[in-house]
């Protein structure tokens, strides 16, 4: 899952949305003293996050997409899926979300100037491209995944083709767009269930 799913399976806490993103940038153990700034809203966030990670990358569903960019992209397979998915979830957002697409992404954008300053300083450029260039909606385009794969391949230790990937979600599109419809209900339930133990209601979801 990128920034879009993400952002989506933290419901309606602002809090939890923006720990949800900030995990990136946590190192360790939520209880370690150097996290101990965090409130709870925070850290549930970044377990949420944690949580949303590990069901995925662990999923034979996933799995399945993987292999299919695996000869191609090798380690990189999981980030590619996880554009993929983004795009999906875009394209099909009435399916899974009774809130307007524009709606969500004000209120996502609205989240992170509020709590600026829970913010760490390398995370906080990140957040600004996201809100100035409407990331989110970009998804849902191919230019967009491609420049988000772009940005990404960049960063990555050697060259990882990546910027070429949306040209086997062309070729395979029907393939992982029936993958994503049923891993992501699955997906919707696990992080819903966590947050009802949680005390958070996730009541955007319509899955």
């Amino acid at each position: 899952m990128n920034f879009l799913a993400h952002l989506f399976l933290s419901g309606d806490d602002e809090e939890v949305m923006v720990g949800n993103l900030l995990e990136d940038f946590v190192v360790g153990r939520i209880e370690h003293p150097r996290n101990e700034h965090y409130n709870e809203n925070i850290k549930n966030g970044i377990l949420l996050h944690r949580l949303i990670d590990s069901f995925t990358d662990t999923h034979p569903i996933v799995s399945d997409c993987k292999s299919v960019l695996y000869k191609k992209y090798h380690k990189y397979a999981a980030v590619v899926i996880d554009i993929f998915f983004d795009h999906f979830l875009a394209i099909h957002w009435e399916k899974y979300s009774s809130e307007p697409f524009e709606d969500f992404r004000k209120r996502v954008h609205s989240s992170f100037q509020k709590h600026w300053d829970v913010m760490p300083e390398r995370m906080k450029p990140m957040i600004e491209s996201m809100i100035k260039h409407d990331w989110l909606k970009n998804y849902s385009e191919f230019w967009g995944m491609e420049r988000a794969l772009t940005g990404i391949s960049r960063r990555t230790a050697y060259e990882s083709n990546m910027e070429n990937a949306v040209e086997d979600l062309k070729l395979h599109y029907d393939f992982f767009d029936e993958k994503f419809s049923v891993f992501f209900p699955l997906m919707i339930n696990e992080c819903t269930n966590f947050l009802i133990n949680k005390g958070y209601v996730a009541s955007n979801k319509s899955v």
